[in-house]
């Protein structure tokens, strides 16, 4: 990976890490993407040089909800993923969803590195989701949505699909905590390209890796615990860690299992304006 992908690559631990915008994500009545009308901020974080490595890298990322006024019509960026609500609905949210996927080159890991590189693609599908929020303080709330993604870019040719759910609640006039998790699920296609070791990659390793062909099966899980701090109605800080294990195949896979670490973790910080 190249210095600018390594950054640009950050924007996915803060989807999750900061919670401030994840996929229905950052969104509380002070702040929460979704709770406000308009959003916008950046963040800085760290998280693994690619999925299943060991190292870390750092960077930042921006991210911005912008909606139709007097309607929960919206449009919604989170680092590499837009999402556009088509249901005018305060519980249910439905529309289009469009995501970069970064590829897996130049990194750290000398072994791994061998291996024929991955290319960045882009990403189609939809998702769908609700809230549930507590008429005596809306700043407390439930939210979850499942996003599927299908690969239109030509690298994988395969799918994924990923179930979030965050309860967000208030434990001070300043201060939201964001209590989470999810699972995410992937063809053997995808599997295959991230996880899997054909024998052209073992022996481009000099067989320190041997051959190893995933099949579908659940990608990882997630738990992620967040704060927001709001400095007025328009500023606000958040902070997150989140953890997440790989599962099954992909935890199994020579790339993680020999070179990596099954045990991946994200965090991140930064700061919002709300409007």
């Amino acid at each position: 990976m190249s210095c600018k992908v390594k950054i640009l690559s950050v924007f996915f631990a803060l989807a999750c890490a900061l919670f401030i915008a994840q996929a229905a994500q950052a969104q509380m009545l002070p702040f929460n993407l979704e709770n406000m009308d308009n959003a916008a901020g950046v963040g800085i974080g760290m998280m693994p040089d690619y999925v299943g490595s060991n190292d870390y890298i750092a960077g930042g990322a921006p991210f911005f909800k912008i909606s139709l006024p007097k309607t929960d019509y919206y449009a919604r960026l989170l680092a590499t993923d837009l999402q556009v609500n088509i249901i005018n609905s305060p519980v249910f949210r439905f529309g289009p969803a469009i995501n970069y996927r970064f590829g897996r080159s130049d990194v750290e890991d000398d072994v791994v590195d061998k291996m024929k590189d991955i290319d960045g693609t882009i990403e189609a599908g939809a998702f769908v989701g609700f809230q549930l929020v507590d008429k005596d303080n809306p700043r407390n709330r439930f939210m979850s949505q499942i996003e599927f993604l299908g690969d239109v870019g030509g690298e994988y040719d395969g799918w994924n699909i990923a179930l979030s759910a965050t309860y967000y609640f208030q434990v001070h006039k300043a201060v939201d905590l964001a209590i989470g998790g999810g699972i995410n699920y992937a063809d053997d296609d995808y599997m295959k390209t991230y996880f899997g070791v054909d024998q052209v990659d073992s022996d481009r390793t000099d067989n320190v890796l041997p051959v190893f062909e995933p099949g579908d099966g659940f990608l990882m899980a997630k738990a992620n615990l967040g704060a927001v701090l709001h400095l007025s109605y328009q500023w606000h800080i958040a902070a997150g860690v989140q953890y997440r294990p790989l599962l099954s195949e992909a935890s199994d896979s020579p790339v993680v299992d020999d070179r990596g670490d099954s045990n991946q973790w994200v965090s991140g910080i930064g700061v919002a304006y709300t409007w």
